[in-house]
């Protein structure tokens, strides 16, 4: 049997006994990839695991796909549950969030503590381009986490950032594997995803690299900067004696454990208030507030 490239499912652990795991699959070649690869490396183990198909309904063919789609991982030997995701409108974010929501919460009622994801690293690039186009600061040159918490007791891992997409398909047309190509996915009048998908090839004349592994390569180098900036906030150095750029960063992080947003003027303002008052309102609930030379939240009086 041809093996398949290496992912990293041992990386992402730990994997206790008993872990049971949630596998988002759209039926694609790289949830199809996914599910074959996690099948063989979980052989033996005491992992439960769980083919997750969501239909957006958001095509006239999507409910009809959903169901070729949890065919093959039924094939594949999976337990395998149809879900049904309500997008609030049509654009590729909020089909996103509707994905992830469904997702979540059926994972919550099936007991997973873990859904795994097919992201892989032509992906992780296209990320990283688009919030370039957009406009990112440093923390979005990092692209797509391998890990991350998706709510209560469930955690995503993506253990295919490492790969890519061509090399995904190339291993399952020798092993014979087929899957279901979702014709949304190669639309450019759908998203900015798929437009950028055509213009990758042309991106890549303008350099001597290919773009993906340029792109791949600054955003390790952020994701090693994040590191030493997560180590710099927790050092001694109270927070009012660090530069803008680290007191701004503290805010975020505050602000995105709350599961506020964070944009540039927000940051601004936030940061602006807590200098001079040593306090700034969130809400009309909470407030930030340098104490002890740490910054802090707490519910408002």
């Amino acid at each position: 049997m041809v093996p398949l490239p290496e992912a990293r499912f041992a990386a992402l652990g730990p994997w206790p006994a008993g872990t049971r795991v949630g596998l988002a699959c759209s039926g694609g070649a790289d949830s199809t990839f996914l599910a074959l690869a996690w099948k063989e490396w979980a052989e033996g183990k005491d992992l439960a695991s769980r083919a997750l198909v969501v239909d957006h309904g958001h095509r006239p063919d999507s409910r009809k796909d959903a169901e070729t789609a949890a065919a093959l991982y039924g094939d594949l030997g999976f337990s395998v549950t149809l879900l049904t995701a309500e997008a609030d409108g049509e654009s590729e974010n909020a089909l996103r969030e509707a994905r992830y929501r469904a997702l979540g919460e059926a994972c919550k009622e099936g007991g997973e503590s873990v859904l795994m994801t097919a992201h892989h690293a032509d992906d992780l690039a296209e990320t990283v381009l688009l919030r370039i186009f957009r406009g990112t600061g440093l923390r979005g040159l990092a692209g797509i986490p391998e890990r991350r918490a998706l709510g209560a007791g469930v955690e995503v891992r993506r253990p295919l950032l490492g790969l890519r997409r061509a090399a995904l398909r190339e291993a399952l047309a020798a092993r014979g594997q087929a899957w279901v190509d979702d014709p949304s996915n190669s639309d450019p009048k759908i998203s900015a995803r798929n437009r950028l998908r055509l213009l990758m090839p042309k991106l890549g004349e303008l350099g001597s690299a290919d773009p993906v592994v340029a792109v791949l390569r600054l955003a390790e180098e952020t994701r090693d900067w994040e590191a030493s900036v997560v180590g710099l906030l927790a050092d001694s150095s109270p927070w009012a004696d660090l530069p803008s750029w680290l007191r701004k960063r503290g805010v975020e992080d505050e602000l995105r454990a709350l599961g506020e947003t964070a944009s540039p003027a927000r940051l601004r303002d936030l940061e602006g208030s807590l200098r001079r008052k040593g306090s700034a309102a969130v809400d009309e609930k909470t407030l930030l507030t340098v104490a002890g030379g740490r910054l802090h939240s707490r519910p408002r009086a």
